[in-house]
């Protein structure tokens, strides 16, 4: 039997928790829209918070849990 790792967040909203502490936030969901956040952020000059909203599953930048998961399992027992 498989377990998993890890758990779905569904709060606190980490931007309306860093606006409430005076910082500049934001939610980014899409990929396509992390470059206009990161512009908008540099560009402020004040401190501010872009929260990534990644599915679940990603691990990294390169890979996911499900991989990292397959490739255990084709490698067999640890031993």
């Amino acid at each position: 039997m498989a377990r998993g790792g890890g758990s779905d967040l569904f709060n606190p909203d980490f931007a309306a928790l860093a606006r409430a502490y005076g910082w500049q936030a934001e939610t980014v969901a899409e990929t396509a829209s992390f470059e206009p956040a990161l512009c908008r952020a540099i560009e402020a000059g004040v401190p501010t918070l872009i929260h990534l909203k990644l599915d679940a599953d990603v691990s990294t930048s390169r890979t996911t849990l499900t991989a990292i998961r397959q490739a255990a399992q084709s490698r067999g027992p640890a031993g």
